[in-house]
């Protein structure tokens, strides 16, 4: 197999592992935003859960943005 068909391979692999991650980081952003009612008392939080998805949200972000850098990066070595 050609080297070229390799990273265009490798390139669509990126992009569907850097969709799913979005959707991961959509969600998560989502929970938290009900998760941190301002309207709930302090008393009522689910700090551990609120902190449990803030740190799987950080963890998952950054997978997201080096997902996005291999994509530039096959993408400039693919010449686009």
């Amino acid at each position: 197999m050609s080297e070229r068909l390799n990273f265009q391979g490798r390139l669509v692999d990126t992009e569907l592992a850097a969709k799913k991650l979005q959707y991961r980081i959509q969600g998560l952003r989502t929970s938290l935003r009900e998760l941190l009612d301002p309207f709930e008392a302090v008393k009522e939080l689910k700090a551990e859960l609120i902190a449990e998805e803030a740190l799987q949200l950080a963890a998952r972000y950054g997978e997201y943005r080096a997902a996005l850098e291999e994509i530039a990066a096959i993408e400039k070595a693919l010449g686009r």
